[in-house]
């Protein structure tokens, strides 16, 4: 599939910008389940080969991801959990995802907007969750940008600098994943202990 996506992606040129952006915007408000992250990778070794600008791939990434969520969160609060479980199910949406999502929510409060750019599931749910519920639009943006900043930051560097050889991407994205989400919880922790201090 990630030849698939290289080759298309080398036939449009130029057009890989807007491309990667509908894409992110996309499957960040849950729209479309598409392969937002290895387009993302793929732009990063792009940018590597002088093919795309490294510092204007992250800027448009970053602002679709923002964007998608910012989406995710006004259908969230249009349709309400109701809604979204009666429609959602057209597009794969159901009970048992949205009771997974309340988990991370309940353990991470919002920061899982944060966090959850960092897993696929929670990334195509959690903009929707947040609308749903009662989290205040400020207090979501703030997580919705610093984190949608920094997944587009570290997915495009990870293309940059592992470079072609996807088979080092593939073993290791889930897991830059679940790195990144431990780092920042034990970053999170140590802030939070200071401060009780």
């Amino acid at each position: 599939m990630h030849e698939h996506l290289l080759h298309f992606l080398v036939r449009i040129g130029p057009w890989s910008y807007l491309a990667v952006f509908v894409c992110v915007v996309l499957e960040s408000a849950a729209i479309f389940f598409l392969p937002a992250e290895t387009l993302v990778v793929i732009g990063g070794f792009f940018a590597a080969q002088r093919l795309l600008d490294l510092k204007a791939f992250m800027v448009i990434v970053s602002a679709a991801a923002i964007l998608g969520y910012c989406l995710g969160f006004d259908l969230g609060r249009r349709f309400g959990r109701t809604g979204l479980i009666q429609h959602g199910r057209r597009i794969g949406l159901n009970k048992k995802h949205f009771r997974r999502v309340d988990a991370f929510f309940a353990k991470y409060g919002g920061a899982a907007v944060f966090l959850g750019r960092f897993t696929w599931l929670m990334r195509a749910f959690v903009s929707l969750a947040a609308g749903s519920s009662d989290m205040p639009y400020r207090r979501f943006l703030f997580f919705n940008i610093s984190g949608g900043i920094l997944w587009s930051v570290c997915f495009t560097l990870l293309g940059y600098f592992v470079g072609a050889n996807w088979s080092i991407v593939e073993h290791w994205m889930g897991r830059a994943s679940l790195v990144t989400i431990l780092v920042l919880i034990l970053v999170g922790g140590l802030i939070w202990q200071r401060r009780e201090k």
